[in-house]
C-alpha cells in the first residue's frame, strides 16, 4: 500500500496519455502506392 501512496499520479496519467496517442498514430492510415501494396503485381 505504501507504493500506491507514493506513486506520482499526474506522471502516470501523462504516461498513459502518451501511450494512447502513440497507439493511435500506429493505426492511422498512411499514404501508399500500389507498388507497395501489391509488390508482385505485374502490368
Amino acid at each position: 500500500m505504501k507504493d500506491i501512496d507514493e506513486m506520482d499520479m499526474v506522471g502516470y496519467i501523462r504516461l498513459r496519455a502518451w501511450n494512447a496517442v502513440s497507439e493511435r498514430r500506429k493505426n492511422e492510415p498512411r499514404p501508399n502506392t500500389i507498388d507497395n501494396v501489391w509488390p508482385g503485381l505485374k502490368p
